[in-house]
Formats: structure tokens, C-alpha cells, sequence
């Protein structure tokens, strides 16, 4: 209705003219809209997953996504680095079912993941973590992760620790206290 020529208004009218009771017709173009933008929504998210490098390692039941560029097999060599390291290992076997490993570069994209997953601002910003590098972000499952599907939309995480990489091997490893995770403990991937 914005637009000259209100173009809105004359797609209405070729779908829904035919219905002749103006709230039907209302009823009916509601309906019909937000259907088209859920699956629109669902659509651009399996672009979205497609386009992103991500693996699943079922039998370890970890699952990973790399935000920064690279394949594949360099996310699973990294995956494996960091499980060679006791802090990382022991990390893993403290959860009870899957993992989630994001992979990011710089601190900055890490304090964003904590403020979604519900730690406060100020805090999030204090994690001594360095400002540049590699860092991956372990986080637990909280329910909803159907068997082999961890990036599905009922797929919620809490980050528990963050191991930070230096040429390819962890320099530090960062245990997250989980009652700094006051807001909402909702975090799908995408």
C-alpha cells in the first residue's frame, strides 16, 4: 500500500477477489501470508545452514559450525585438536548428550553468543579471553535435540566452555559459570 500504484492491493485482488465478504477475504489473506512467510523463513534457513560450513559426528554427538571460512575437513581437524587436551575432553564428558562447537575468530563475536544465550552484557564483555585468534564455543544441549538432528529448530544450547586456539592447538580453556546465564537459556544455531 506504500508503493505507487498500491501493488499489494491488486495481487489481493487477482488471489482472493473471488471471496466477496470483505473479513473473510481479510481472514483468508492473513492466513495465506503468514504461511508464505514461515516457510519463506524455514526455506532461507536450510539456505542458511547449506551455505555455512557445519558437520555432525553422530557417534561422538557433536555437532559444529564454522563462521569463518574453510571446509569441512579443517573444522573436523580442529574439532579433533581440541579433544586431544584434557580440559577439552574433560569438558565433553561433563555433559550428558550433545555438544555444540562454534567456531569463531575474536573475542567480540564470542561476548555475542554469551548476551544470546542469556549472561549479561557487562560480564560477558569481562571474560578473560584475548581479543584476537581462534575460539571455539562448547555448549550443551538443553533438551529438544532429536536423535542425529542437533540443528534442528527445536535445538536449544548453553554455552559451558570456550577453548581458545593458538596455531591449532588450545592455549586456554575458559569454564563458563552456568548461573550467569540469568536470561532466557534459548540459543538455536540459526
Amino acid at each position: 500500500m506504500f508503493l505507487p500504484g498500491e501493488p499489494g492491493r491488486h495481487l489481493q485482488e487477482r488471489l482472493f477477489g473471488w471471496i466477496r465478504h470483505r473479513q473473510a477475504r481479510l481472514i483468508v489473506n492473513y492466513a495465506f501470508s503468514l504461511a508464505v512467510t514461515v516457510s519463506a523463513a524455514f526455506g532461507l534457513r536450510e539456505v542458511s545452514l547449506a551455505l555455512t560450513t557445519h558437520v555432525i559426528l553422530p557417534e561422538q554427538k557433536i555437532a559444529a559450525v564454522s563462521f569463518l571460512s574453510g571446509d569441512e575437513r579443517q573444522l573436523r581437524d580442529l574439532i579433533q585438536s581440541a579433544e586431544g587436551t584434557g580440559e577439552v575432553q574433560h569438558g565433553i564428558e561433563a555433559g550428558d548428550g550433545w555438544i555444540l562447537v562454534q567456531e569463531m575468530k575474536g573475542k567480540r563475536p564470542v561476548v555475542h553468543v554469551m548476551i544470546d544465550a542469556g549472561m549479561e552484557r557487562a560480564r560477558a564483555r569481562t571474560l578473560p579471553l584475548a581479543d584476537e585468534g581462534v575460539k571455539l564455543v562448547f555448549s550443551w544441549a538443553r533438551g529438544g535435540v532429536a536423535e542425529g538432528h542437533p540443528f534442528g529448530t527445536s535445538a536449544r544450547w548453553r554455552p559451558a566452555f570456550i577453548a581458545e586456539m593458538t596455531d591449532g592447538k588450545v592455549s586456554h580453556v575458559e569454564t563458563l559459570n552456568q548461573p550467569l546465564f540469568v536470561g532466557n537459556p534459548v540459543m538455536p544455531v540459526f
